[in-house]
């Protein structure tokens, strides 16, 4: 119903512009009349309004004819020579109405060709000005409609991301109160300082992961922390890295972009008593307007406990969450060699 009112008053609208656009068209085709043939308005009878009346009332059919038919069926179609030869003939048409008309109401014209001229510069005006009107109202409505569907789309994209990063908290806090639980069970003394960690960990995610971006400094730290909590619950045997090279940790980076991998790395390190085991994490932050960062872990090259495929929710996440926040400007290779598997994303700023 609201719809309807909107469409309802939007016609109302275009009418009454439409009705203003004439009135002014007469006012000026009077003082035209009155400036070029010395004519008073106490000399004004019946036939020269109609006259005048029925000229405005040609020129509206040939406007009409133009913007309806002609422009939408032929020019906008592309189809500009069939556009053309109507619309000379369109031109013709109303020369000779009123020509004729002319004539029944006014007598012969004294100089046929120059009224002839004359007519054919009055209708060639009305159509090249309303022409003009139809495509910059058009190119406005378009620009309009554009605006809203990117407003749309952005509005779109910002609930996805919100929805993705909801899913991150719990994906994280899942895997890590099983492995608190599983502590627990055995009685382990890495509990307390396991459960320290994690309220660390909680804090970050709860309070600064609320904004678009987060420093790679604050990153960092929750990598680190998160790193230090697997230690404590993973085997001893297992060698965990992380390397850090260059300065710019000022860079600001979506939130929780980068745990999912280390999620996954963990999750999947092989724990083969006879193989030695490890996860290297690399981050390059020698660009001031790129972050290169790299993960690889052993796997079970034989099937095992983690054997399958290694992408589960929270790569399949972060893959979403990059193709909308940094398009075309990010490169995610993800590789298994059979033994090792490889994670190298590089994310441009710019």
């Amino acid at each position: 119903m609201k719809t309807q009112k909107v469409q309802h008053k939007v016609r109302i609208g275009s009418i009454l512009m439409h009705l203003l656009f004439w009135a002014l068209s007469l006012a000026l085709f009077m003082v035209l009349i009155f400036l070029t043939r010395n004519f008073r308005l106490q000399a004004m009878d019946l036939q020269t309004a109609l006259s005048i009346v029925v000229t405005l009332l040609f020129l509206a059919v040939s406007v009409y004819i133009n913007l309806l038919i002609l422009i939408p069926l032929f020019f906008e179609t592309r189809r500009y020579l069939m556009f053309s030869l109507l619309e000379v003939f369109n031109i013709a048409l109303f020369i000779c109405l009123n020509y004729f008309v002319s004539m029944a109401f006014e007598g012969r014209h004294p100089n046929f060709l120059n009224e002839m001229v004359a007519e054919f510069f009055l209708v060639l005006v009305f159509l090249v000005i309303t022409t003009l009107i139809k495509f910059t109202r058009d190119s406005i409505s378009l620009q309009d409609a554009n605006l809203r569907i990117k407003e749309i789309e952005r509005e779109n994209v910002e609930s996805e991301l919100r929805a993705l990063k909801a899913q991150i908290n719990p994906h994280f806090f899942f895997n890590t109160l099983n492995s608190i639980y599983s502590l627990s069970l055995d009685k382990s003394e890495k509990t307390p300082e396991l459960i320290l960690k994690l309220s660390e960990l909680m804090r970050y995610i709860l309070y600064e992961t609320q904004d678009d971006y987060v420093s790679m400094h604050r990153q960092l730290d929750f990598l680190q922390n998160y790193i230090y909590m697997e230690r404590l619950r993973t085997d001893e045997k297992i060698r965990i890295e992380m390397e850090i090279s260059g300065e710019h940790t000022d860079l600001m980076v979506a939130p929780l972009l980068f745990i999912p991998f280390l999620e996954n790395a963990f999750k999947h390190v092989a724990k083969e008593k006879d193989n030695p085991s490890y996860i290297r994490v690399s981050f390059n932050l020698t660009h001031p307007d790129k972050v290169m960062f790299s993960v690889r872990n052993t796997k079970y090259s034989s099937p095992g406990p983690s054997s399958g495929p290694n992408e589960g929710i929270g790569l399949a996440n972060v893959r979403k969450r990059l193709n909308l926040l940094y398009p075309l400007k990010h490169e995610l290779k993800i590789s298994d060699t059979g033994d090792v598997f490889k994670v190298d994303l590089t994310v441009e700023l710019v």
